[in-house]
């Protein structure tokens, strides 16, 4: 039993166990795709995404005014609004970004066949 629990422990604390591909915020909450969409090159098919952003408001991300909601209304190949880029080489979900530390990360939850 002293064992186990002694395993338990170190799995749990340690560093190697941490996930730095995810989220470190709360969700902004979850968007609706309803149609198979490409932003710059990029395919994002229809499904549930849930947003997380990052040195930005969830206001400014989410709705239909929002910044996702501009992105998808975005040509396929036409390039994101000045100073927004796509994180090519990002882990975990695809991630826009502004600058350092600014920006945000749509994941899909739920695809929609």
């Amino acid at each position: 039993m002293k064992i186990a629990l002694i395993c338990l422990a170190l799995v749990f604390s340690s560093p190697s166990n941490s996930f730095a591909a995810g989220p470190k915020t709360p969700s902004c909450g979850i968007y609706k795709v309803k149609t198979n969409e490409v932003i710059v090159g990029v395919k994002f098919p229809k499904g549930k995404y849930q947003i997380n952003a990052f040195g930005i408001s969830c206001k400014k991300v989410m709705g239909s005014k929002g910044l996702f909601s501009k992105f998808l209304k975005l040509e396929a190949e036409e390039p994101l609004p000045k100073s927004w880029q796509y994180l090519e080489n990002a882990i975990g979900a695809p991630k826009f970004s502004s600058g350092p530390g600014v920006g945000f990360r749509v994941q899909l939850i739920v695809p929609t066949p």
